[in-house]
């Protein structure tokens, strides 16, 4: 998919029990094979988003014109010393502390991915991430997938990085934990992931 600078972005979330998230493309990263975009979303948070198949783009409609969209823009890759926000997915996927492992086992499989953020059952508050690898060595120790809780099997010491630490400093972060995936915190609220996927994109690609 091809978004430009003032083209509207909608995110289906729908599987996932939330209204979809609307935004506005602000700036076009990566190349041509893998655009990823920085959106300012219509709830006032930005961040940077890369598309999956629960994205469509709707053409803009006033507001910026795609022919001024600044061409340094458009091709600037992000780079290993860019704040890791430029590169984190968002909307990031949760489930409750009290679902199941098969609950996060379906939402891993259904969302394609490979990690989700557990919430608190009474505000919603995000106590940890659960990964696949998680999932995978509850059950393999002898947990019932419909008796374990997804906030039995969270990480007490999950790692988490802020928006503004650079893309170098959660690689090695992500290498001493011996994590594969790293949720992004600002505040009390999760605004993102990056995998080491991501990460090595741009470490490799510079």
């Amino acid at each position: 998919m091809h978004a430009s600078v003032g083209d509207r972005i909608v995110v289906r979330t729908e599987s996932l029990g939330l209204p979809p998230r609307e935004g506005t493309v602000q700036e076009v990263l990566g190349g041509p094979d893998a655009e990823h975009y920085r959106v300012a979303w219509d709830d006032g948070h930005e961040s940077v988003l890369s598309p999956g198949p629960d994205t469509r783009v709707l053409p803009a409609r006033g507001g910026v014109p795609r022919q001024q969209a600044a061409p340094a823009a458009r091709t600037r890759p992000a780079g290993p010393h860019d704040p890791v926000e430029r590169i984190m997915s968002s909307p990031v996927a949760t489930i409750d502390g009290h679902d199941s492992l098969r609950v996060a086992a379906e939402t891993l499989t259904a969302a394609q991915i490979g990690a989700l953020i557990v919430t608190s059952d009474e505000d919603d508050r995000p106590l940890g991430l659960i990964s696949e690898r998680d999932v995978v060595r509850a059950l393999a120790a002898g947990g019932d997938p419909d008796e374990v809780w997804a906030a039995d099997v969270v990480g007490l010491d999950t790692v988490w990085a802020n928006p503004t630490d650079s893309t170098f400093d959660v690689a090695r972060l992500m290498r001493d934990a011996e994590v594969r995936h790293m949720p992004i915190r600002s505040g009390e609220n999760c605004v993102g992931m990056v995998s080491i996927r991501d990460v090595l994109r741009i470490l490799i690609g510079s």
